[in-house]
């Protein structure tokens, strides 16, 4: 029999121009990125004209005034460097929008500028053949995006449908503000998600998560924070390292530039882990790299190529492409753990986080461990079992519905502690009549575990814990397909 291939076509609006894009499966997706190897991060907003690394939410429009703003310039000298794409930041945890967004009134539009700087931009690295991605702050505290809410998805969304139809392709977006502070559960990660592969199917979605493959295509290690990809990473991924002292530009950022050692080591020891390298160069109050950012990118230029020889992306593991929100969990004794504990703060996970007593601590969506020297500590919710045997925990779907893939986050920066060894898995409709459908072990590591089995039409999944590493622990889990 004749096996036909099926390629979406998806119609994407470029300046009132609608132009096909054919879809290209996820693991040549993310192959094509990190073969890019090198790139920008550019943090470049508010926070630049105020002298803040997380701005205030409410300062004057006009203060964002980039009198001689020249993207033409970023893209030079992105491209003297060697580097093949940008990533920019399109609206930070303050909500100033670099776009004209019918959505709120804190953006360029208002300002002294009145330039669409995400357009600027967008054509300034394609013009050198750059690729130009985008970073978006899910936390939005100008319009009061903090605490989730469906009003609060729609402004998301809304915003994420400006930025995907208005610009062109965009390869990849990178988001900020959203796993660590309010989780994928309170702004729905799987709502996002399909708008963005609606709007866009290629574009790879990225996150502020570090530590796991889990809801994200591209995992991000912060390198501030000390999240460097191990030796043996074969995740595509990327990480960022600051050029200068901080994410935004700083007065005497230009007496700060890293020495090219700095980054010609950076590079050499992280892009043949399948992981983009990123410099983090922000743009100063003139809309402009400083001139000794230009001369240093110049030097790494002259100085790497990148190591074609690399083997390519290894064939990346079952991977959720469609996740269930569960409606609720069960589990046998046990205490939740939340690190650090305290009350929330300023940049601090929401309240309603921090003082989770019961087992949906497992279904919160908070998995980040990423420390952050200079707002808040490594953070992370999880579920300890009590020493007992029989431990188990239950998870109900709310409506039956077919699943073939239930997946299990260790507990991180535990090392063996905790793990879940050997487990067996079985459904039911009913919470009456189980059909066992997995029975297996677990390697010995804190990567994010998936068990796959044949379809299965179910509303409730029950994990039995066999045997763990000390008392079991549990981040987060899940199922879908």
């Amino acid at each position: 029999m004749m096996k036909l291939k099926i390629r979406v076509l998806v119609l994407i609006w470029i300046g009132g121009i609608s132009t096909s894009i054919a879809q290209t499966n996820l693991q040549q997706l993310q192959s094509n990125f990190v073969d890019l190897r090198f790139g920008a991060m550019l943090h470049f907003n508010m926070g630049t004209f105020t002298d803040e690394e997380w701005a205030s939410p409410n300062h004057d429009p006009k203060q964002f005034n980039p009198t001689k703003l020249d993207c033409n310039q970023w893209a030079k000298a992105c491209k003297a460097a060697g580097m093949t794409y940008g990533i920019l930041t399109t609206k930070h945890h303050d909500g100033f929008c670099l776009w004209d967004s019918k959505y709120t009134d804190y953006d360029v539009a208002n300002s002294s500028v009145k330039k669409d700087v995400v357009a600027e931009y967008v054509k300034a690295f394609r013009d050198q053949g750059l690729k130009p991605c985008l970073y978006f702050s899910v936390w939005d505290r100008h319009n009061g995006i903090e605490n989730g809410g469906l009003k609060q998805e729609e402004l998301v969304m809304n915003q994420l449908t400006e930025l995907l139809t208005q610009y062109g392709e965009i390869p990849l977006i990178i988001f900020d503000g959203w796993n660590w502070k309010m989780g994928h559960r309170l702004i729905d990660f799987q709502k996002i998600y399909n708008h963005i592969k609606k709007l866009q199917p290629n574009c790879l979605v990225a996150e502020h998560n570090g530590n796991s493959p889990l809801q994200t295509d591209i995992i991000y290690y912060e390198g501030p924070k000390g999240v460097y990809p191990p030796g043996n990473n074969n995740y595509p991924s990327q990480m960022a390292l600051t050029l200068t002292n901080g994410w935004f530009w700083h007065p005497g950022a230009e007496k700060q530039v890293k020495s090219l050692d700095y980054i010609l080591d950076k590079l050499q020891r992280v892009v043949p882990l399948y992981c983009n390298f990123m410099v983090n160069i922000g743009p100063n109050r003139d809309g402009l790299f400083d001139e000794e950012v230009v001369a240093r990118l110049k030097a790494v230029g002259a100085s790497w190529k990148p190591d074609l020889t690399r083997l390519p992306l290894p064939k990346q593991s079952a991977a959720l492409t469609s996740y269930i929100r569960a409606k609720g969990i069960e589990a046998s004794a046990g205490q939740v753990f939340i690190e650090p504990a305290g009350p929330a703060g300023d940049g601090s996970p929401v309240a309603e986080l921090l003082s989770q007593k019961t087992a949906s601590v497992m279904i919160d969506g908070i998995s980040d461990i990423v420390g952050d020297q200079g707002g808040f500590a490594a953070f992370q919710t999880y579920w300890k079992f009590a020493s007992e045997k029989n431990n188990s925990l239950l998870l109900d779907l709310g409506v039956s519905q077919n699943i073939s893939k239930f997946y299990y986050l260790p507990v991180q920066l535990k090392g063996y502690n905790g793990l879940i060894t050997r487990y067996e898995l079985s459904v039911s409709e009913d919470n009456e009549k189980f059909q066992q459908v997995k029975s297996d072990n677990w390697n010995k590591t804190s990567d994010l575990k998936m068990a796959t089995f044949s379809p299965v039409k179910a509303r409730y999944i029950k994990l039995k814990i066999l045997s763990s590493i000390g008392e079991a622990m549990v981040s987060e889990v899940g199922a879908g397909n």
